[in-house]
């Protein structure tokens, strides 16, 4: 079984970050991970302090963690992607997203301030992204009902707080949602007690989100086991 960190943040790309990339990927292979996604923090608090810059320079600094990371994972034989943690200016919910591009979020200067429903209407004729309620049920988060998200991150194992995964497992299972799980890694004493396990090698994003769209609990990685 190949592991694989679906919540990564790096030091670079999320404020709340400790890790740079390249440590992160590092620090993953030693665990025992085939690759990872860097799912840094997409936010008015976390954009704005780039300052008076232009929107599609914002994304490209935005991205430094994850390209930082992708020579040194080819390296190293590990697969590095890139994914978002978005969180819209209507509440505090967080959510994941892969098989987006830059090129989308660069098209749409307003993103944060849409709706979590219009933002999935935007991306209703694309089968390779799935978004995936982060912590639905950590305290100040608002879980969704009706749920109009592809899945719920089932497990989250970050340390520092009480996401309730049990709640969100039951409620995902109660809804046939697709559920996930990730480690939320902001710093050392956050590795690889997440993810998720595939037989086979995935090489692509695209590779990446079909495996998950059918992910069971047997492939769930949770207090670093399976």
């Amino acid at each position: 079984m190949y592991r694989y960190e679906t919540h990564a943040h790096s030091s670079e790309s999320s404020r709340c970050g400790h890790v740079p990339a390249v440590e992160g990927v590092r620090m993953y292979r030693d665990a025992g991970y085939q690759g990872m996604v860097f799912t840094d923090h997409f936010n008015a608090g976390n954009l704005d302090p780039y300052g008076e810059i232009s929107w599609e320079e914002k994304i490209d600094r935005y991205l430094a963690g994850y390209r930082n990371a992708v020579p040194v994972a080819k390296q190293l034989d590990m697969d590095v992607f890139w994914g978002i943690e978005i969180r819209f200016t209507e509440n505090d919910n967080d959510y994941l997203v892969y098989g987006i591009d830059d090129g989308f979020l660069k098209e749409h200067e307003d993103i944060l301030s849409w709706s979590i429903t219009r933002f999935m209407q935007s991306l209703a004729h694309r089968d390779d992204v799935l978004v995936y309620q982060a912590h639905p049920y950590r305290a100040g988060c608002a879980p969704l009902m009706p749920i109009v998200v592809d899945g719920f991150e089932i497990y989250n194992g970050n340390p520092r707080h009480d996401s309730r995964n049990g709640t969100a497992a039951s409620v995902a299972e109660e809804n046939r949602l697709l559920i996930l799980s990730g480690s939320d890694f902001h710093r050392p004493g956050d590795l690889a007690t997440g993810g998720v396990a595939f037989p086979r090698r995935v090489s692509t994003i695209d590779e990446f989100v079909e495996m998950i769209r059918t992910l069971d609990s047997t492939s769930l990685i949770r207090d670093g086991k399976l």
